[in-house]
């Protein structure tokens, strides 16, 4: 497996990833209408948000042989500052982690976070924060066992016209 940065190339398969991992791990959580919309579109907003330039983000994918199992964005706390506030000192988040369900528990999203973890040091942005779908079992785990742990932060977003109840968590310090 090998980790490296996202390129507009990598959309499709990425929609893909996306798509699968939203069905695998939120059936129950959200309706089905908002599940089987997600490729919607994606794919043509992917290689756009891809191909601009962004220097306190970074995307990236996990490869196996040719293909695209998994994909993670981070960048810095987006409800702390914005790209003229942000630096050193400011929150790190986890914008978006998915791998394929049929890669779950295989390493690729620990190799993820390991990578953007690294670089969210390497920019000063501490400490490292995710929002996380409320009731997700499968994601709490994921993040739980990587040393991230609920904070009590709260907040709702909106997708497809479902309100989506979610809950913050930070890395621990020394954890990863």
């Amino acid at each position: 497996m090998r980790i490296r940065t996202a390129t507009p190339a990598d959309a499709d398969e990425m929609v893909q990833v996306r798509t699968a991992s939203w069905r695998a791990a939120y059936d129950g959580l959200v309706g089905a209408d908002v599940l089987a919309g997600l490729p919607e579109e994606a794919s043509e907003r992917y290689v756009r948000y891809l191909a601009r330039k962004r220097p306190l983000e970074t995307e990236l994918v996990a490869e196996k042989g040719p293909y695209v199992i998994g994909f993670a964005a981070f960048t810095f706390d987006r409800d702390e500052a914005d790209e003229d506030t942000a630096g050193p000192g400011v929150p790190g988040e986890v914008q978006a982690i998915y791998v394929h369900p049929d890669h779950w528990s295989r390493g690729a999203g620990r190799a993820l976070m390991n990578e953007g973890v690294r670089w969210l040091a390497e920019q000063g942005f501490a400490p490292v924060r995710v929002w996380m779908m409320e009731g997700s079992a499968i994601s709490r785990r994921f993040y739980e066992r990587y040393g991230f742990e609920l904070d009590g932060a709260r907040k709702t977003v909106e997708l497809s016209g479902a309100t989506i109840p979610c809950e913050r968590l930070t890395l621990k310090t020394g954890a990863a």
